[in-house]
């Protein structure tokens, strides 16, 4: 199992106060957004990063935007700021919606993490919108865990000898453990928090987490979409290759 679980280099587990610093530093270099204590009691706390571009994953930005909020203004930095540009004029996630989670356990004995799942709040059609595109290189490979948006009780799975296995994951005492989520959907879109199942000190607990107090948003690509791709030069959006500019819409502008 340890090779499905990475440590922060530098992080000390001799002490709860310096799993904390190191998480507190973990979250200031990714730009983590988020923080949940499992409870009053618990020395249990997870930390999120949604930004794809400050993962451990690399490869091609795609966001749904509402058709009406597209308005060909150029997000500030390139890709480095599609991210924000995009979820500033409601875009959501396109097919996955990929996460990164930090565990950290602050205290005197092992938590086993016994299962991640997303609690689905509503499911509905996509609507009318526009997919913006920033293409980067590069794929990093990193140990994952998978959820299935389009089952009705969807519980993520990670890839072990060519088997696909619930998380059984093990956080050491004054440790943390970091894992890459990955949340798909093929039909419709769903609305939806991530769960984490956890055994701290004989007691079962579960953890929920969710985007800044609303649920993540993960949306089917529609037939057909509008496509319109970021210049990560600078150039502007642009028409890929085979599809038409929309009558009246000029590209590029800022």
């Amino acid at each position: 199992m340890a090779g499905w679980l990475r440590t922060v280099p530098g992080l000390a587990a001799s002490t709860a106060v310096t799993t904390l610093a190191a998480a507190a530093a973990t979250a200031l270099f990714t730009g983590a957004v988020h923080l949940w204590p499992a409870s009053p009691e618990s020395k249990v706390s997870l930390s999120v990063e949604t930004d794809p571009m400050r993962l451990d994953a690399e490869g091609d930005l795609i966001q749904l935007v509402p058709a009406a909020r597209f308005d060909h203004s150029r997000p500030q930095n390139g890709c480095a700021g599609f991210w924000s540009w995009a979820r500033s004029r409601g875009g959501v996630d396109e097919e996955q919606t990929t996460m990164q989670l930090t565990v950290t356990n602050s205290g005197s004995n092992t938590v086993l993490i016994t299962g991640m799942r997303a609690q689905v709040t509503s499911r509905q059609p996509v609507s009318h919108v526009v997919e913006a595109q920033c293409r980067t290189q590069g794929e990093a490979k990193v140990y994952a865990v998978h959820i299935d948006l389009d089952k009705p009780q969807p519980y993520g799975l990670y890839d072990k000898d060519g088997k696909s296995l619930p998380p059984d994951f093990t956080v050491a005492a004054g440790d943390l453990e970091t894992f890459l989520v990955t949340a798909r959907i093929g039909h419709g879109a769903a609305h939806w928090k991530l769960a984490v199942d956890l055994v701290e000190d004989g007691h079962k607990r579960s953890i929920v987490v969710d985007d800044n107090g609303k649920p993540f948003t993960t949306v089917t690509r529609p037939a057909h979409p509008t496509v319109w791709e970021l210049d990560p030069h600078g150039g502007g959006w642009l028409r890929p290759a085979g599809e038409d500019v929309p009558a009246g819409q000029a590209s590029g502008s800022s």
